[in-house]
């Protein structure tokens, strides 16, 4: 399956909304794939900057190369505030990859990339501030689609098992997470 490599680097924001009435600010984004529970990778917390947060922190995945070819396929960056008793929801930015795509600059190692500036959202209006962010997507690569007998199958099967057993032991239902692992998830 033809797939290419996807690199994000959350730069920071300006100008944010402060959603905090008496502590100071503690921001962090996350970003995920709608519809890819995999996907879902957040920045350190900046602790010093409250409504002018700064991470510079790196997010990179696999990405199927037709995300780049049909505008539906969109991540989102959601800014939260790091409180004690729940964290608060600040606002977003939601980017189809053709986007990026379409707008980025060619390389001379190959590879498409841009430094852009969004507004943050929160509903459907604009709320305060922006947010900055640098990407760039790899050249074409084939990546082999997991077989039915992967590691990860398997394992799920492993932990399946492990659950009837369990249940059938104490009869009781138990809910048992699956953990997914890796640095580059291929969701092609």
């Amino acid at each position: 399956m033809e797939c290419r490599k996807f690199q994000i680097a959350i730069l920071s924001a300006q100008g944010l909304q402060n959603v905090r009435e008496i502590f100071r600010m503690k921001v962090y984004a996350q970003l995920s794939i709608p519809g890819n529970p995999q996907i879902k990778r957040e920045t350190p917390v900046d602790t010093e900057g409250e409504t002018n947060p700064a991470w510079n922190s790196t997010i990179r995945f696999t990405i199927g190369n037709q995300a780049v070819e049909y505008q539906g396929v969109v991540f989102v960056i959601k800014l939260y505030c790091s409180r004690t008793l729940g964290d608060r929801y600040i606002g977003e930015v939601s980017l189809s990859f053709k986007d990026l795509f379409d707008g980025a600059a060619p390389t001379s190692q190959g590879r498409s990339s841009g430094i852009v500036s969004y507004p943050v959202k929160r509903g459907g209006a604009d709320s305060q501030g922006v947010l900055n962010f640098s990407y760039s997507f790899g050249d074409i690569v084939m990546v082999k689609k997991p077989s039915l007998f992967s590691t990860r199958n398997l394992a799920a099967a492993g932990i399946f098992i492990v659950r009837v057993v369990l249940e059938a032991t104490l009869g009781a239902s138990i809910d048992l997470d699956i953990p997914f692992f890796g640095e580059d998830v291929p969701i092609c």
